[in-house]
């Protein structure tokens, strides 16, 4: 078989389940995996308060903040990754930005993707630790592949 299996990640335990399927399909078949962590775009588009009206304070808030997601999504591609390499599989990990279901569009439809593992959406832990959000109505009219949704935790 030809292609990867590509894993969207945000952290959540939905999204914990679904990596380690994504690990066993991708070791039983012998295929290589891809992980993904998105950042949806939109965060760079917050408004503050007025302790941040100030465009030094808001661009040093801003360098924080990134700083604080890139190693957020480092600490979880890290562990994935491990795991991964752990069970002899064939793992790239990769970090984007952009509109979420773009993204994922783009990166099934350009790298050969023959299944594709996400986190679900209706997640129900509290909303700052849901992650990932997406309509996958609207998601599986733009990609190919089958698509495999964590379970709901």
């Amino acid at each position: 078989m030809k292609g990867q299996i590509l894993f969207i990640t945000d952290g959540s335990p939905s999204a914990e389940e679904a990596g380690k399927i994504a690990i066993e399909m991708a070791l039983s078949a012998n295929i290589p995996l891809k992980a993904v962590f998105i950042f949806d775009e939109g965060w760079k588009h917050l408004l503050g308060d007025e302790w941040i009206n100030t465009s030094s304070t808001r661009m040093t808030f801003f360098q924080w903040y990134e700083d604080g997601l890139m190693k957020h999504s480092d600490d979880i591609l890290g562990g994935f990754h491990q795991k991964a390499l752990d069970r002899g599989v064939n793992i790239e990990v990769e970090v984007k930005i952009g509109k979420t279901e773009k993204v994922m569009a783009d990166l099934t439809n350009a790298d050969n993707t023959i299944l594709l593992f996400l986190p679900n959406p209706h997640s129900t832990a509290p909303a700052a630790a849901a992650g990932l959000r997406y309509s996958l109505n609207s998601l599986s009219k733009k990609i190919k592949c089958p698509i495999y949704v964590g379970p709901r935790l």
